[in-house]
């Protein structure tokens, strides 16, 4: 049976813009996101522990930390794991705010449920201690009685504000009465509207685009001692968004995504037992149900429909809109994932 293809449409538009919210389009330089990690141990399995000397070691380790003497002492820790704790230290959090945490085993465990997590420390790339994290940890993916599903991934599992921030990491967003925005998508008329717009608004030259991606902006004097207040009027701000016209094909799923409303030059393709042509009159020289004729000025929406209707494969398809990129009569940019 062949695959149907799905088609979705982004910013239909013939000009391919669109106004979204500057926090939805930028980031504020400085504001960010800390990765952290670190090592322990999960105990209280049911018999679903890892049999690896490096959870031997750990576990005995722990133990003469707490203040056990395991002098000789043969531990088979079936009911432990060793993991790496995963989690991300979000930007102005303060020591006792929570974050959470995600738990991988990293032996032969077969389940984490159930499991405790001793105290452990989670540090950033500098080595430094930025939270401790400690507590239950939940896997999903059991099945109703308790059992374990099928789909069910057990090595990995998760513990809701199991960790307790110790040390705040400085945010500098702020330097000189300055400040920047990072567009997520670079363009640089997007950068320039952006620019402009928080120049007409405060009726003043504020914002300079320094190239597809940043934009500095001096804070007004009237708010040097509120910033939040200028940023959050900022943030709020709506910015029409330029958009590179594109068509994305995914090989795997026969998913096409259209972002703007993409046109089809006038071009006639002859692929396998198949004529396709666009803006000329057709000349008839194979069977009716071999033509796709389509009409000067139509979108490549258009024409994956038809060819949609006609029950075309996605290889079919990926080579055909290929050959009329190659041709230059695809106003757009073509990617194959």
């Amino acid at each position: 049976m062949l695959k149907l293809i799905l088609i979705l449409f982004l910013a239909q538009t013939q000009i391919w813009s669109m106004a979204a919210r500057l926090k939805d389009i930028a980031r504020l330089d400085g504001v960010r996101k800390n990765q952290l990690v670190g090592t322990g141990i999960v105990i209280g399995l049911n018999g679903t522990g890892d049999k690896t000397p490096i959870t031997r070691e750990m576990l005995g380790n722990t133990m003469r930390n707490l203040g056990m003497q395991l002098a000789n002492l043969n531990i088979q820790p079936k009911n432990a794991a060793a993991v790496v704790i995963t989690a991300e230290l979000g930007p102005f959090l303060n020591p006792g705010d929570t974050i959470d945490v995600t738990v991988s085993t990293v032996g032969d465990a077969g389940s984490l449920q159930g499991g405790v997590l001793l105290q452990t420390p989670l540090m950033g790339a500098d080595g430094q201690v930025y939270a401790v994290a400690q507590g239950a940890v939940s896997v999903g993916g059991m099945t109703q009685g308790g059992g374990r599903g099928q789909g069910g991934h057990q090595t990995v599992g998760r513990i809701p504000n199991g960790g307790i921030v110790e040390l705040a990491l400085p945010m500098p967003y702020m330097k000189d009465r300055q400040i920047q925005y990072v567009l997520l998508n670079g363009d640089f008329a997007t950068a320039n509207q952006l620019a402009e717009s928080i120049n007409l608004r405060y009726n003043q030259i504020l914002a300079q685009a320094t190239d597809s991606r940043r934009v500095n902006i001096r804070v007004p004097f009237s708010f040097q001692n509120n910033p939040v207040d200028f940023i959050s009027q900022l943030e709020s701000m709506e910015i029409t968004v330029d958009q590179m016209a594109k068509v994305v094909v995914n090989e795997r799923t026969g998913t096409v995504i259209l972002g703007g409303d993409v046109k089809v030059s006038p071009i006639a393709i002859a692929h396998k037992s198949m004529m396709i042509q666009v803006g000329n009159q057709l000349n008839q020289t194979g069977s009716p149900e071999s033509m796709v004729e389509m009409n000067r000025g139509s979108t490549v929406s258009e024409l994956v429909n038809t060819l949609n209707l006609m029950g075309i494969k996605t290889s079919d398809l990926i080579a055909i809109l290929q050959e009329i990129k190659n041709s230059g009569a695809l106003q757009a940019h073509l990617e194959v994932i």
